[in-house]
């Protein structure tokens, strides 16, 4: 009875002190990737309403008919610039459509900074930004002015998932 239960212990021990760390070095424990699995993520949801996407065209007017097709959702190629996005600080709706637009792009290839609206929307109206997202209800409440062309900016017009 000794014997056995020295068996017992001495494997019970092995199993431990191998047996656990192996199956998880080799992916017994997890279910790993298969030929049908993807690398991607999943889109965060389109918010509703309408948006202003403010684009600095002395920054990205080479590429503006790309970043056009890409804040509009359509298909495009890659683009091979950084962005710099401002958002109101308050605006869940612009700073979900953000991130949605975020999740698109390459890791590290889009910054969101939330700021204060004021400061946002004064930024805004000198041109001296990247790029500012803000919902179509947050720019009318900080009365914010900007036309297409102005300063260096380019006005996209962004319509969210209907209701």
């Amino acid at each position: 009875m000794k014997g056995i239960k020295h068996v017992v212990i001495v494997l019970a021990a092995l199993f431990v002190c191998l047996g656990i760390p192996g199956l998880c070095y080799f992916d017994g424990f997890q279910g790993g990737a298969d030929a049908v699995s993807s690398a991607s993520m999943e889109l965060p949801d389109q918010p509703s309403g309408d948006f202003l996407v403010l684009l600095n065209t002395e920054k990205h007017g080479a590429s503006l008919d790309d970043w056009d097709a890409f804040f509009h959702e359509r298909e495009v190629g890659v683009i091979f610039e950084d962005l710099s996005c401002l958002t109101m600080a308050g605006d869940v709706t612009g700073e979900q459509l953000a991130e949605r637009y975020m999740a698109r792009l390459a890791e590290n290839q889009m910054t969101i900074t939330s700021e204060n609206p004021t400061l946002v929307a004064s930024r805004a109206e000198a041109g001296a930004f990247d790029v500012v997202i803000v919902s179509k209800e947050m720019a009318e409440a900080m009365q914010l002015n900007v036309t297409d062309g102005v300063n260096h900016t380019a006005v996209l017009t962004v319509e969210g998932a209907s209701a």
